[in-house]
């Protein structure tokens, strides 16, 4: 009988110690991992997006961007020095980031250029 309680002892102290080392392995595994779900905000500079929140030059508006090779959509703050007001549904063409809001122009402005 004390044979068998050493035995299980044993077992325990075993399955435990492997269990903590499989942890410590992924818990390295994870923090060598770069995790980026998100292309950088400048790498969006040339994409087009389409306006969800109506903007102009004298106050902010959000447009959502289809991010490529992601298939993502992601919405984001924009800005623009158009003298014009962009609608929902416009078309914007991004063409400068600054902290974090997307300055854009309008399409018709890109296409005259």
């Amino acid at each position: 009988m004390m044979n068998l309680f050493v035995v299980a002892l044993i077992a325990i102290a075993i399955g435990i110690f492997c269990g903590a080392v499989i942890v410590l392995l992924i818990v390295i595994q994870r923090r060598r991992q770069k995790v980026d779900s998100m292309r950088s905000t400048n790498n969006l500079i040339g994409l087009y997006g389409t306006v969800e929140v109506p903007f102009d030059n004298t106050c902010k508006g959000k447009i959502r961007v289809n991010i490529p090779g992601q298939g993502s959509t992601v919405d984001f703050i924009a800005c623009t020095d158009d003298s014009i007001s962009f609608q929902p549904g416009d078309k914007v063409f991004i063409v400068q980031v600054k902290k974090n809001q997307l300055w854009v122009i309008s399409e018709q402005s890109l296409n005259n250029t």
